[in-house]
């Protein structure tokens, strides 16, 4: 079995140069990106390009936020994230036009984001304005050749594959992140493979813990730490067949973050070669 890519998440401001010195010195070849507007500049655009040919860094995806998003906790996540809110849904429609042009600037197929609550119940009101939302998403990047991979959390496994299939668009994919279904309380993220993985074109690999409060999210952890079972996560994705990009996600900042990315670089590695050698 070819050895699966492990990447990160990064932000690229204020510098593209330092941000992908440390992924390349991390001894990763993959990014995420976190869009930020102040890259898509001409000159911004420019820079990246020539950083990553410096590096050989690829760029994997491009994950992306609203403004006014809030994750504070549950109720906040349903009220503001996404294009599920009606009152911002024209303005950020067009959000997705932007990132997708960013994207294009480096033939980068994939946009990864959280793109609301929807319904686990399809009679729901809002559910219909939801899918016809998520159409007009696929239908404005498929001149891009693009891809929209949803982040997981908020939905079950079956909630998010019957949304999935009432959009009715081959662009809409899922970007699975195990330690989310902990922490919103949603889902056992093994189970989750299962009935997601003909969808599943991305992963975050993520620990967390539950939340000990009705309404809280859980906590994020160092990847092994927390909920998600992680190695029995990961070497069930693999026997599913996966094989893209394990994308390693914490949030925290600084030496921290870059010694919890170190550990949970290795851990993966143990954990693929372990896989690999048994089949």
């Amino acid at each position: 079995m070819t050895p699966l890519a492990i990447g990160r998440i990064i932000r690229l401001e204020p510098s593209p140069k330092d941000a992908l010195a440390l992924v390349k010195d991390m001894g990763i070849s993959s990014v995420e990106v976190i869009y930020q507007a102040g890259l898509d500049s001409r000159e911004g655009v420019e820079s990246i390009k020539h950083e990553l040919a410096a590096t050989g860094i690829n760029i994997s995806s491009i994950l992306f936020g609203f403004v006014g998003n809030r994750y504070d906790d549950i109720a906040t996540v349903r009220a503001t994230v996404g294009i599920a809110p009606e009152a911002t849904r024209i303005e950020r429609l067009e959000h997705v036009q932007k990132v997708a042009k960013f994207a294009s600037a480096f033939g980068v197929r994939r946009l990864v984001a959280h793109m609301g609550y929807v319904p686990e119940d399809a009679a729901d009101p809002a559910y219909i304005g939801i899918v016809l939302a998520m159409r007009r998403v696929c239908d404005d990047i498929t001149p891009y050749n693009q891809v929209i991979a949803l982040e997981t959390g908020q939905e079950t496994a079956q909630g998010l594959r019957r949304f999935i299939t009432a959009v009715d668009r081959p662009n809409l994919r899922v970007n699975l992140d195990p330690a989310n279904m902990i922490l919103y309380g949603s889902e056992n993220p093994i189970e989750a493979l299962d009935a997601l993985i003909p969808f599943i074109d991305g992963v975050h690999c993520k620990d967390g813990s539950p939340s000990t409060a009705p309404g809280k999210l859980g906590k994020e952890m160092p990847l092994g730490k927390g909920d998600v079972g992680f190695e029995r996560w990961l070497s069930r994705l693999i026997a599913l067949g996966y094989r893209g990009t394990l994308t390693i996600e914490r949030e925290t900042d600084g030496e921290q973050q870059r010694r919890d990315i170190l550990a949970a670089k290795d851990l993966i590695e143990s954990i693929t070669r372990t896989v690999t050698a048994a089949r």
